[in-house]
Order: C-alpha cells, then sequence, then structure tokens
C-alpha cells in the first residue's frame, strides 16, 4: 500500500489509508515523541544497556522513501544488550530532518539501527545528527551524491560499516516504549534515543537532503508514557 509523506498520503492521513495502518495507530503507542530532560525519569541503567559493535559489510537498497543498509545474512557481528535481552542489528536506515524533538530541538538529520531479537521484538537505537565542522570536500560531496542516489544504492552495493564510530561519544540516552515510524507503524518498539548528537560530514548531510529529501514523521501525543533518562 503506497504511502508518501508529502500530499494525500502523508503521515497525517497514513491511518485513512487502509484498515492496517488505522488498526496500529490505534493499538499502539506512537513514535516519534518529544524527548525533555525536565520530564524524563532518571533511571540507573548502568548495567542494562552494552553494545558489540564491528567493523561490518553491508548491502544497500532503497525502499520506503529512504536508504537502508543490511548487513549480510551471514553476518550478526553488531549486538546490543538492553534489560537482560539480547538484539542483533537489521537495519540502519535515515531520516530528514530528524524524526524525535531533543529538548524541544529538531537536527538535520536520525539515524535509525533497528535491533531484533531471538523473539522477534523490535529495538530501535535512534541516533540524531549534526554536521562536522571540517571545510566541504568537492570530491567527497561527489561520491556522497552518488551514493545516496536512490538509483544507485538501489543496485544493492556492499558497503564496509564501523558500526561503532556512528555512535555518539557521550551515551546518555533517553528510553521509552513506541511504536515504528513508517506504515503500518506498529509497536509496541523499544527505543533507546541517545540524548547527544553524533556528526557527519556536511556533504554527506547535503547529499541526504538533495537525493533523498524530507522523511521525517511528526512527533505523536506522548499520552500518560513514562519517558526514561539514563544518569
Amino acid at each position: 500500500m503506497d504511502w508518501y509523506y508529502e500530499g494525500d498520503r502523508k503521515p497525517e492521513n497514513w491511518r485513512n489509508i487502509c484498515e492496517a495502518f488505522k488498526k496500529a495507530e490505534d493499538e499502539s503507542l506512537q513514535s516519534p515523541i518529544q524527548l525533555c530532560d525536565q520530564n524524563a525519569k532518571k533511571s540507573d541503567f548502568h548495567n542494562l544497556f552494552s553494545t558489540r559493535y564491528h567493523l561490518t559489510q553491508f548491502e544497500t537498497s532503497f525502499f520506503n522513501h529512504t536508504v537502508h543498509l543490511t548487513p549480510l545474512a551471514s553476518e550478526e557481528l553488531n549486538v546490543l544488550f538492553f534489560n537482560h535481552k539480547r538484539y542483533i542489528l537489521d537495519d540502519i536506515h535515515f531520516h530528514l530532518p530528524s524524526e524525535h524533538q531533543i529538548n524541544q530541538k529538531s537536527f538535520p538529520l536520525e539515524m535509525h539501527l533497528v535491533h531484533r531479537s531471538k523473539d522477534n521484538e523490535l529495538l530501535v537505537l535512534g541516533i540524531t545528527v549534526i554536521p562536522n565542522k571540517e571545510p566541504a570536500n568537492l570530491e567527497k560531496s561527489r561520491i556522497d551524491s552518488l551514493a545516496l542516489d536512490p538509483r544507485i544504492s538501489g543496485r544493492g552495493l556492499l558497503v564496509p560499516v564501523d558500526v561503532a564510530k556512528l555512535l555518539p561519544i557521550r551515551k546518555q540516552f533517553f528510553h521509552y516504549t513506541g511504536s515504528l515510524t513508517t506504515p503500518p507503524t506498529i509497536g509496541p518498539v523499544d527505543w533507546i534515543v541517545f540524548k547527544n548528537q553524533t556528526y557527519m560530514r556536511k556533504g554527506l548531510l547535503q547529499a541526504f537532503k538533495e537525493n533523498i529529501g524530507k522523511t521525517n514523521r511528526p512527533i505523536q501525543p506522548l499520552g500518560d508514557r513514562i519517558v526514561y533518562l539514563s544518569d
């Protein structure tokens, strides 16, 4: 079922496209949300959260209006542990601008690292992104633009990614229960969203903007959910 980020089938109208989309919105607490220090409950996740990420070969694809990176089927090198459960990294994809807002602020891009447990439970690690300060490199920008061209990324290119280097230096995070942010927006999904940002080359951010464009779902109501903030 086709859906878009603009026009008659934009996010505000997803629930009207089909019964499955409506059911997902009605039955799950929705994402993304506003994340605020002031309203979050401080919690000690010291021994409950860790990652074991490695340099991995990913295959590119283009669907749901954005670029996706999928680890090769034989590689389960990237593991996240949370609340005594083990999750394997399934997919990395990108939204512009950020879907979550942190302390009332939006960011140029948000990466979603989608993880899955052996019981098929979902955990998404959200990382907001800001441009670094290095001067523009025209050659890198040209390569970035080619790599993010949907016609090229859709061919299934193999790219090495050191997943650990995608994370911010300071790893304080928000945690809440929500949903997927693309239709059908089913839940429950455990969300971990880092409070601090990571950096990306300006040329790469510009290439995302030019080749992919706006791909963010608006903020959803928090309702009576509790949002936790790690120490």
